[in-house]
């Protein structure tokens, strides 16, 4: 049983000096469970690979006035403009909680300041529980800036670094964060969308934000296979539109180690745990 435990797990930090090792592919991607939080009933994480919490900011921020939600087929809209409680708030209310956390914990941030993003990961690498760190670039982030803010989090903590590659962007940013020390490559933000919401006056109302459900799969693959293709030394996880086995089994064909499921979550709470389960039976 010991060596099928061995052969099952998967690391998730080529190369790093700590690694990042998961008992299975399945994972939970940032926004799932908020900062651990908000755990669905129904989702028990100790049958996940790990789960990704946050993201959190060196500060707090409000975030998007209503309606933050529109409705589309085959998935949603979504802007919340990076709510936040800060590093500070975070930490004080959430540590206790990711020392102990039943799966490996990743703590995505979403700092654009080198110098600030040191700070919040310095903060957060020394947390027990804190396994890993995954950074959320700005869309439209240039190769230079990316690259910046990669080094600035390594100097700043042991831990291993992930990026979520904008969409779009994956195969062109996925070098440049490899070489400034990325060993998880997270392919990819949810693309930018637009539907319509009700307003507070109950009118229709633009909303311009992220698109998340099942038809967002098909460009995740897409990008997924640009970036495989380049053979980086860096662990891939694919994330996007993943709701279904068959659709965890072509991202894992198509060079992913690990899946990251996200707004699955919140239409079938139970699913993460059950394709863990179908993975390793």
């Amino acid at each position: 049983m010991a060596n099928e435990a061995r052969e099952q797990a998967i690391d998730l930090a080529p190369n790093h000096k700590l690694g990042l090792v998961v008992a299975n592919p399945i994972l939970l991607g940032a926004g799932a469970i908020g900062y651990g939080e908000a755990v669905p009933h129904g989702l028990d994480v100790a049958l996940l690979g790990g789960a990704v919490v946050g993201p959190i900011l060196g500060s707090s921020r409000g975030g998007k006035e209503p309606p933050r939600l529109a409705h589309l087929n085959g998935g949603v809209v979504l802007a919340t403009g990076l709510q936040n409680r800060g590093v500070n708030n975070a930490v004080q209310q959430y540590a206790r909680l990711w020392a102990r956390f039943a799966c490996p914990l990743i703590v995505q941030v979403a700092e654009s300041h080198p110098a600030t993003l040191a700070k919040v990961v310095a903060k957060l690498g020394s947390l027990p529980g804190v396994q890993g760190i995954e950074l959320l670039p700005v869309a439209g982030v240039e190769a230079g800036a990316l690259a910046a803010l990669l080094r600035s989090a390594e100097r700043a903590c042991d831990l291993p670094l992930w990026v979520k590659l904008p969409a779009g962007q994956a195969a062109a940013l996925a070098p440049a964060a490899c070489e400034a020390g990325a060993v998880g490559l997270v392919v990819s933000q949810a693309p930018n969308a637009a539907g319509l919401a009700a307003g507070a006056d109950g009118r229709p109302q633009a909303l311009a934000g992220s698109l998340y459900g099942p038809l967002v799969f098909a460009s995740t693959l897409e990008a997924l296979l640009q970036v495989a293709a380049l053979r980086l030394p860096a662990a891939l996880i694919a994330c996007g539109g993943v709701h279904t086995l068959e659709q965890v089994q072509q991202a894992l064909a198509a060079g992913a180690r690990a899946v990251q499921i996200d707004s699955a979550v919140w239409v079938e709470p139970a699913l993460p745990g059950w394709l863990a389960g179908m993975l390793t039976a």
